[in-house]
């Protein structure tokens, strides 16, 4: 039978002796296969990320798109809008400012009324007064006639001054004195 001795040594893998030549062949081929696989796995883990970049990139042209055909509209609307505005603040200036006009007519007219009033009730006043110390110093048989004359006289008062507060509220001109036709300035007693 055969026998086999296999002596180990301790330089059982035994590497040549390499040149500095070598040595940096095979320390360039090592960098050159660690860069190639870090390529390789950087490629593939950018493949996704390229194909999200041109999704991206898509949608950016169609919003382009769509914003050149309608931001040109929009902006028409917008503008008209404006000018709308615009005139209808105008408009509301002019109307308040007419609001304004008219509230201070009519503070005038009820101011000119009442001063109408006033005047008018002094006038009666005193023709009333008048005709009662006319009328005074009659004798007690003739005091009906007299009533009746100074309710004739007041009533007419009464009319003139319902004439002319209706004048003044209307800005109409003052009518005739006499009209002791019209009924409406006289009561009968």
């Amino acid at each position: 039978m055969w026998e086999l001795v296999i002596q180990l040594s301790p330089n059982f893998i035994s590497t040549p002796k390499l040149s500095l030549t070598g040595q940096a062949f095979y320390l360039l081929a090592f960098v050159s296969c660690t860069a190639s696989v870090a390529f390789v796995c950087l490629v593939i883990a950018a493949v996704p990320t390229l194909f999200a970049m041109k999704r991206a990139a898509v949608s950016l042209t169609k919003l382009a798109d769509t914003a050149r055909e309608e931001l040109p509209s929009t902006m028409a609307a917008i503008r008209l809008s404006g000018m709308e505005i615009s005139d209808l603040t105008l408009e509301l200036s002019d109307l308040s400012q007419e609001i304004t006009d008219g509230v201070n007519k009519s503070a005038q007219a009820v101011q000119a009324a009442e001063a109408g009033i006033r005047q008018i009730g002094s006038l009666a006043q005193q023709q009333t007064m008048s005709m009662i110390q006319e009328r005074a110093s009659l004798p007690i048989i003739s005091i009906q006639p007299v009533v009746a004359g100074a309710a004739r006289k007041t009533s007419h008062a009464v009319g003139q001054a319902t004439k002319t507060i209706m004048n003044i509220i209307y800005r109409g001109e003052s009518g005739s004195e006499t009209d002791d036709e019209s009924g409406i300035d006289r009561v009968e007693i």
